[in-house]
């Protein structure tokens, strides 16, 4: 969850508007637009090329951060699994010592025991 919101903050930090934005089209000064176009000079279509690869760039490096967070999450969950389980196998060494000790002081208390 927290990956995705930091893609998305990355993202719409570049964005300047979301939805359908049109056909971007270079024409030359002066020329008369008969189609619903965007018109871009050239140095802000090179600067939105920068753009977008600076962003493909931090995603490749969210993605991998995610990706290494997911290994040791998983390391993580595993010693979790581990712990958990030697922990149940000392509760059930715990449970039979008790019962051990609870024989031995019953026949202790038994009017037949010696000594």
């Amino acid at each position: 969850m927290s990956a995705g919101l930091m893609i998305l903050t990355s993202l719409s930090a570049g964005t300047t508007c979301w939805g359908d934005t049109g056909k971007i089209e270079l024409r030359p000064k002066g020329y008369l637009l008969t189609d619903e176009a965007y018109v871009v000079p050239l140095a802000d279509g090179r600067d939105t090329v920068e753009m977008l690869e600076s962003q493909a760039a931090e995603i490749g490096a969210l993605r991998r951060y995610v990706s290494s967070q997911d290994r040791i999450v998983d390391t993580v969950s595993a010693d979790i699994a581990a712990l958990e389980a030697a922990r149940m196998r000392e509760r059930e060494a715990w449970a039979r010592s008790v019962e051990k000790l609870q024989r031995r002081n019953k026949k202790l208390r038994s009017p037949w025991s010696v000594g």
